[in-house]
């Protein structure tokens, strides 16, 4: 069972959930080497991703600042960096903000769990945030972009929970990462309206029920570059029609390329700096398979996460 399981082990050596992956946003430590400096018992930790996109359009900071426990002093490539971290986190963008607690865990470098309840704040800006009462209401950038003109969105406030995990595996130079996440929003939309277009997901977002998103890479590692694939699908988990917009699974596909610029020992200011650039073409979605955006233009993000130690004990 041992030997099984350290020919599952990938260090945090493969890009995790860079860029897309919803709401988790990019994380520099995941784009790091295996470690091979001692990692701290204690550390306040510190990360902060930015990257910008297109297809759709958005611009996002997340960050985190919390307390990081080593949780293993074994000896092994199944226990390097195993912890448990606990601290606030926030996302900023142009249209919206949101801030709360994050409770993590990584029991073996073959997981990690997470678990985040956040409050939101939507400005009205940038056509957001839109809300409907139909599941088969079209969001489409041009309808978007007409209810916007319209002066339709209005500042929306609520609550978002999201939990999820991560199993990853490494063989040779090829890494496997797959990260499944489980968000719930519960915002203040208005009369009946249980339906919201949800820009960072793409999708016209359920009110009061969960969504699901599962972000699965296979990456070459070559030194600091990573390079490679991520396949991307969304869905509704709920009474949506599967023949709606609302309702239909979503999913693309495409290369993914990371380049640790930055990459020092557990322990420093700033630890680790990566650079990201994700390029997927849209294989399922209502508008971005050629009914209005033709399908041969990818969703494309470009940013930088870094990640460090304010301090260690």
């Amino acid at each position: 069972m041992m030997r099984l399981l350290c020919a599952l082990w990938v260090a945090v050596a493969a890009v995790g959930r860079p860029a897309v992956a919803a709401d988790r946003g990019a994380r520099a430590e995941d784009a790091a080497g295996p470690r091979k400096a001692e990692v701290p018992d204690q550390r306040l930790f510190w990360s902060n991703s930015v990257f910008f996109r297109v297809n759709p359009l958005g611009l996002i900071n997340t960050s985190r600042l919390g307390w990081r426990k080593k949780l293993s002093t074994r000896d092994g490539v199944l226990w390097d960096d195993t912890y448990l971290f606990l601290g606030p986190s926030a996302v900023v963008t142009p249209a919206w903000v949101r801030g709360g607690a994050l409770v993590e865990v990584q029991p073996l470098a073959v997981l990690r769990l997470w678990g985040e309840v956040s409050g939101t704040q939507f400005f009205g800006t940038f056509d957001q945030v839109l809300s409907f009462d139909d599941p088969g209401a079209r969001y489409d950038d041009e309808t978007i972009a007409r209810l916007g003109e319209a002066g339709i969105p209005a500042p929306r406030g609520g609550w978002v929970a999201t939990g999820g995990a991560t199993v990853q595996a490494k063989a040779g130079r090829v890494a496997v990462r797959s990260t499944t996440s489980f968000t719930r929003f519960a915002l203040d939309l208005p009369g009946d309206d249980a339906y919201f277009y949800d820009q960072l997901w793409d999708r016209l977002a359920p009110n009061n029920r969960w969504m699901t998103l599962t972000d699965t890479d296979v990456l070459g590692l070559f030194g600091p570059v990573r390079a490679g694939a991520r396949l991307s699908w969304s869905d509704d988990i709920g009474a949506q029609p599967d023949n709606t917009a609302g309702g239909e699974a979503q999913a693309r596909l495409g290369p993914l390329v990371a380049w640790q610029v930055i990459d020092r020992a557990p322990g420093e200011k700033v630890s680790q700096g990566t650079v990201f650039v994700v390029s997927q073409w849209w294989i399922r979605h209502p508008y971005r398979t050629g009914e209005v955006s033709s399908q041969a233009f990818p969703l494309i993000a470009v940013g930088y996460a870094a990640s460090g130690d304010a301090t260690t004990w």
